[in-house]
């Protein structure tokens, strides 16, 4: 079943939130000096309401994998990170509760990991998995179109309903699909998810308290992720999130998909009107995108005040999201942005496969398209994958 504004009336919207066109240009980052700028290699980002109507169904992913990685960051083909969901902490609705989260503050281990290395961790599994990726026996070619991680996907669906929000993608082809990493400028400017440290700490031990023991030291480095394939319009998309936890009472353990999974999120108490607001514009939008992708039916939140204290915990169903985030945003727009962006990514990637190309969301403004020059010496993929997938190069070994 496609999304529609007009079947799906919790889903319409024909009058919200508009981004405004055109403006600024600003920093185009670290690698403008290598930039090799074309004409008619730019996006254009519409206003939200224009990629409203009928959309592609966006079904549930098929786990074909997974892997951890522990607090070392060092990697598993495992599920030793795997962790429950305490059954006390799963309200029917809402349960009160009193939880500290700045217990353990100063002990706590920070995350050490960067995009780079969370991309490689993927390919790592992709590359260990190749012959049962392939697409058929003698092409050597992956069954995925597009190779990235959870969070590149996200980026894109929000745009439209996000349109100041500044972000950079790297995008290669290789052996028929297109890999796309996140990428961080050097120009200065603040990531999207970057959060001060009490507040980044505070998400991480609110997981602690939903599945594990909150006296133990917090190591936010530890990860367990599956590895999920969707298809979507007409590309199949291969990616790895990070999954939180599992019900205990539905986990099987050779599961096809992730609907025993439960996400956690805590978020800050919304006791003003435009606060609430909000809440319903982009949070649940966050959270249904995210959701989606990762076929989890189920979010615990916690809602905290400033001094770090939950107080109520919320299940949010992800189905019922759109509906309560009804006249902010709607599901349709968020899919046929991402399909017609994808589209012209693989329009104007495919012109040339031997070197990277940067997609620049430039604030209340278009998707920039910039080919890099052989100069920059920027490579999104690693030499041990390029040169050893499908066993192209058993001779490169001594490298």
């Amino acid at each position: 079943m496609a999304y529609s504004s007009q079947s799906r009336g919790s889903y319409g919207q024909r009058g919200g939130y508009r981004g405004q066109r055109g403006g600024y240009r600003g920093h185009r980052g670290g690698y403008q000096r290598y930039d090799i700028k074309e004409s008619n290699d730019v996006f254009p980002v519409k206003r939200a309401y224009e990629y409203s109507g009928a959309a592609p169904h966006l079904g549930t992913p098929s786990v074909i994998g997974n892997y951890s990685i522990d607090g070392n960051r060092e990697f598993g083909y495992d599920r030793s990170m795997l962790q429950f969901l305490k059954k006390k902490y799963l309200p029917e609705t809402k349960i009160n509760v009193h939880l500290d989260l700045n217990k353990g503050l100063k002990e706590a281990v920070e995350y050490k990991g960067n995009p780079q290395e969370t991309f490689e961790n993927f390919l790592q599994w992709v590359f260990n998995n190749q012959d049962d990726l392939m697409d058929d026996k003698t092409s050597s070619r992956l069954s995925a179109d597009i190779l990235c991680m959870r969070g590149t996907l996200k980026r894109i669906m929000k745009t439209p309903y996000n349109p100041h929000k500044q972000w950079t993608l790297l995008v290669t082809e290789f052996k028929g699909s297109l890999y796309m990493m996140n990428w961080k400028t050097d120009d200065g400017t603040k990531d999207d998810y970057e959060v001060p440290r009490n507040v980044g700490f505070w998400g991480h031990k609110f997981e602690q308290y939903m599945k594990g023991d909150p006296e133990d030291p917090l190591d936010a480095n530890e990860e367990y992720r599956s590895v999920l394939k969707l298809v979507l319009g007409d590309f199949s998309l291969l990616y790895s999130p990070e999954v939180d936890c599992a019900d205990s009472e539905e986990f099987e353990e050779d599961y096809q998909d992730l609907r025993a999974f439960v996400t956690v999120k805590c978020s800050r108490e919304n006791t003003e009107e435009h606060k609430m607001r909000n809440y319903r514009r982009f949070k649940l939008c966050d959270w249904w995108v995210e959701n989606k992708l990762s076929g989890i039916p189920r979010i615990i939140v916690g809602f905290r005040n400033d001094d770090g204290i939950v107080h109520t915990l919320e299940l949010l169903k992800t189905e019922e999201l759109p509906e309560q985030g009804e006249n902010h945003w709607e599901p349709a727009v968020c899919i046929n942005f991402i399909i017609a962006f994808l589209k012209f990514v693989k329009k104007r990637v495919g012109q040339d496969p031997s070197v990277v190309y940067r997609f620049d969301h430039i604030p209340k403004g278009d998707i920039e398209c910039t080919k890099l020059s052989e100069s920059s010496h920027l490579m999104l993929l690693p030499s041990w994958y390029t040169k050893k997938l499908f066993k192209a190069d058993e001779d490169t070994d001594e490298e």
